[in-house]
């Protein structure tokens, strides 16, 4: 393998990473992927014409452990897995850019939060994300981090 697939994977070794959440994907479909030495990509895309934005980098002897991957949409998906009885969910979201609708920007809300609430208590979460956030003031005079 070669491009920017090879370079993941490399720095995924050297710097010893096990599951990686990767946003602003270029690959179509609903799919996974082995990348190299038994490095796997899990990657979503909910319709044919548009192209994956979000995924999930796995090693080899995390693949083992996963009990359920959920492509929620093109911009939020998880993956749970099994630790020694405890279930931890790896989630990657990537929000819209600005510029990009109102109503692109609530669904994406509406949807992420509905997933993070559908996450029972006692499970272990860990979220990777590119949530396109700002902080300063906005058009109008609004102050605050958004």
């Amino acid at each position: 393998m070669t491009g920017k697939g090879r370079e993941i994977v490399d720095m995924m070794q050297r710097r010893k990473i096990k599951a990686l959440c990767v946003q602003e994907k270029r690959w179509k479909g609903i799919k996974a992927k082995i990348l190299a030495q038994g490095y796997k990509l899990l990657y979503s895309n909910a319709s044919p014409e548009s192209r994956s934005r979000v995924g999930v980098i796995l090693h080899g002897e995390l693949q083992e452990e996963v009990c359920e991957v959920s492509r929620v949409n093109d911009r939020i998906m998880y993956v749970k897995m099994m630790f020694g009885g405890e279930t931890v969910t790896v989630l990657t979201a990537y929000a819209p850019q600005a510029g990009c609708s109102e109503d692109e920007d609530e669904t994406f809300w509406r949807d992420l939060d509905g997933v993070m609430v559908g996450i029972p208590e006692n499970e272990r979460v860990i979220v990777g994300r590119d949530l396109n956030g700002h902080v300063g003031g906005r058009k109008g005079g609004e102050e605050r981090w958004h």
